[in-house]
């Protein structure tokens, strides 16, 4: 029964619910209100909740302020550097100088000491890159640098999107099945009642009271089950929203309520993938790894910087300070860097690079032929999702008249218990087909449109 393969598919995703529930909730839901014992919840507000209170989008917002910063910091290089230095030496032995004798005068020459004890020097030194080809390269690559942040918060919210998305359909499909659980059990157990007052009247045999307190018992452990899958379907959901387990979760939406969005993105088939995020990236990796070639090659250009230095000196024996005598040096000037030969190592950083970058095209194709693929696969999924409602559709419209009729012909005596009770499962299990496929086109959809880097549309647009 369709039940059971709900319950079975919840039950693989209970080991991860439990991991991650023991972090504790992550999310700001310490924002909701803390006198809250319910949370009234439709698709729009759960991924708000998530795209809000989540660390993955957190963490990559924070990324784009890192980056942000980054580039800031590479402009910053084309602003004049200016630094302060400033030195004491003390002269424990003169240096003298080797003069000839006579130079002066008779009885002069041999070595003279010059100089002082005490030496101070300060100097500010200012320059300022005037053409730097590597200074322009480095601040391209942090511009590339925050696109690809940029992107990368765009992915997590798509991709965080999508799995609420997918979490809240379950937690309906699994609601819609419980509902059709307890409505199967209320008819068999109406079903019980009306054999044994026939029973009583001796119009059935006691086989078929027997049989039917059979039926309810045996409905039972699937609508135990359909609980089940609501409660671990749930359990998801609040993973996903950082939602504390003493606050009730209230849907205020059901599977059908999204039945005007089935075939809205199926208009055509044609596939675009140019918002695709992987795509996207993989461009963006591929456009700084080109401006990274051009950084090599700009080790072949030259560089000019311009500089200005003021000192303040001054020598002396004691320290007098007031009665120095202070020089004050001043210069300015421009600086030519000019390589000429470093051993062919651009040359083979050039070709690293240039390898690198036929290695990202090969890898940007082969995604983009995946991705191709999967597009139309998904989309064929969303095809036959939408005949097999159409055909549920109608499948339990026949089974309703099928169990009307049923339930007619034995009340008068012309039909047997295993006709009315073929007919309440027949019903029961189109119900839930229709339930299953109407979840499979959302999901489809979903998946259809997270490849495409696209949003999905809000209920009623």
């Amino acid at each position: 029964m369709q039940v059971r393969k709900i319950f079975r598919m919840n039950r693989g995703l209970f080991l991860v619910s439990v991991l991650w529930l023991g972090w504790g909730p992550f999310a700001s839901s310490q924002e909701l209100d803390a006198s809250a014992d319910t949370l009234e919840l439709t698709l729009n507000k759960a991924i708000e909740l998530a795209l809000t209170d989540n660390p993955t989008i957190h963490m990559a917002n924070k990324e784009i302020e890192r980056v942000d910063y980054a580039k800031k910091e590479a402009w910053s290089s084309l602003f004049p550097a200016i630094s302060a230095d400033g030195s004491y030496t003390r002269n424990m032995k003169l240096q003298v100088l080797f003069l000839p004798d006579g130079v002066f005068g008779p009885g002069t020459g041999g070595a003279m000491e010059m100089g002082f004890k005490n030496s101070f020097t300060g100097s500010v030194t200012a320059s300022m890159p005037l053409f730097s080809y590597s200074l322009y390269q480095n601040i391209k690559i942090s511009e590339h640098e925050v696109k690809a942040a940029f992107e990368s918060a765009r992915a997590s919210r798509i991709n965080m999107a999508a799995e609420v998305r997918n979490a809240y359909y379950g937690l309906l499909l699994a609601n819609d099945s419980y509902a059709v659980m307890q409505k199967s059990i209320e008819n068999a157990e109406q079903n019980l009642v009306n054999v044994k007052n026939m029973f009583d009247q001796g119009m059935v045999a006691e086989y078929d009271v027997i049989r039917s307190e059979v039926q309810v018992r045996n409905l039972r452990p699937s609508l135990v089950q359909a609980e089940n899958g609501v409660r671990l379907s749930e359990m998801m959901l609040r993973v996903l929203l950082g939602v504390r387990q003493e606050i009730e979760i209230k849907v205020m939406e059901e599977l059908f309520d999204f039945e005007n969005r089935v075939g809205a993105a199926t208009t055509s088939g044609d596939v675009d993938l140019s918002g695709n995020t992987d795509l996207v990236q993989l461009e963006l990796q591929l456009d700084k790894m080109q401006t990274q070639y051009n950084l090599v090659r700009s080790q072949r250009y030259p560089n000019l910087a311009g500089f200005i230095n003021y000192q303040a000196v001054s020598q002396a024996n004691d320290f007098q300070f007031s009665e120095y005598r202070w020089a004050n040096p001043f210069s300015m000037g421009l600086q030519l860097s000019i390589p000429i030969f470093n051993g062919f190592s651009i040359h083979h950083q050039e070709k690293q690079v240039a390898i690198g970058m036929e290695q990202m095209q090969i890898q940007r194709e082969y995604t983009e032929r995946n991705l191709t693929l999967q597009t139309r696969n998904v989309y064929t999924n969303m095809m036959k999702a939408l005949e097999q409602i159409d055909s549920n559709r109608e499948g339990v419209k026949q089974a309703e008249r099928g169990f009307s009729i049923a339930q007619t012909r034995y009340n008068t005596g012309s039909g047997t218990f295993l006709e009315l009770n073929d007919a309440e499962m027949a019903l029961t299990q189109a119900k839930l087909n229709l339930n299953q496929a109407m979840y499979d086109y959302l999901a489809a959809e979903t998946e259809y449109l997270k490849i495409l880097g696209q949003d999905l549309p809000s209920i009623g647009q």
